[in-house]
């Protein structure tokens, strides 16, 4: 048989705990990552440990096949995390390597330590937090910024209630919209479009700018109960906003 430098010496007989180098043919320890003879670093044994916690943890997105250094199948793991099958199989997977022994998956798999898969790994940490706190954080956001314009119209509405009732009391009739913006009232602010009065129904409306809130264009209004001289909130009409973006004292009154 012709020698070369990847074939082992027909007299080297190896112990069960050793091996021989994949470079000069040495024989080293079964663990040992750098062959003491000729100094290259040997193949790195992949950790069960390791290879299940990626698995489990992390199977759906393909961290443990970049950790076995199987990238193409690790970016078809990611790229389709979203239909559940990855983590199906990763599953599947987790189970095989529970019930396989450390020296088999040592012995089959090798631990890829590069700057790749280093730098990959940790990307699937932070993507699920990332989107989880975006799946939480947007939403209430939202709704705290529609709930924020929502108190501007009612605070705008608020201070027109005292000029209104003195006209009332003065005249006896519910001031108009023109008579209101004559006197000086504010009619409008950041985020609330216009004031409109209405003498008939005897109520003051405010409708929210259109923008890419989600009251965007909603109406919200005060209407005047002469018997109890007092003033009912509520959703107005049409395009009434959402009970859930009022005030809690609106809400009160509007049920």
């Amino acid at each position: 048989m012709t020698q070369t430098p990847y074939t082992p010496p027909e007299s080297t007989a190896l112990e069960a705990d050793d091996k021989l180098c994949l470079t000069c043919n040495a024989v080293i320890h079964k663990k040992a990552e750098i062959c003491p003879k000729c100094g290259v670093r040997q193949r790195k044994p992949a950790s069960k440990t390791v290879l299940l916690l990626l698995t489990f943890f992390l199977g759906g997105f393909g961290a443990h096949r970049f950790y076995l250094g199987n990238y193409v199948l690790g970016i078809l793991y990611f790229l389709f995390f979203w239909t559940w099958i990855p983590s199906l199989i990763a599953l599947i997977e987790f189970i095989v390597f529970v019930f396989t022994s450390s020296e088999k998956i040592e012995d089959k798999y090798t631990a890829h330590g590069s700057a790749v898969a280093i730098a990959i790994i940790p990307i699937f940490i932070i993507i699920p937090i990332i989107g989880i706190l975006a799946a939480v954080a947007i939403p209430a956001y939202t709704d705290y910024l529609a709930r924020a314009k929502a108190s501007e119209a009612l605070m705008l509405l608020s201070g027109i209630k005292g000029p209104a009732m003195e006209i009332i009391a003065d005249r006896g009739e519910f001031p108009s919209t023109v008579e209101l913006e004559s006197s000086g009232i504010e009619m409008s602010g950041k985020y609330t479009a216009n004031i409109v009065s209405n003498p008939e129904g005897l109520y003051l409306q405010a409708t929210i700018k259109n923008d890419t809130s989600a009251i965007a264009g909603k109406t919200v209004r005060l209407t005047y109960n002469p018997e109890s001289m007092s003033w009912i909130c509520s959703t107005g009409y049409p395009d009434g906003m959402d009970y859930k973006y009022l005030p809690s004292n609106c809400r009160n009154e509007a049920n």
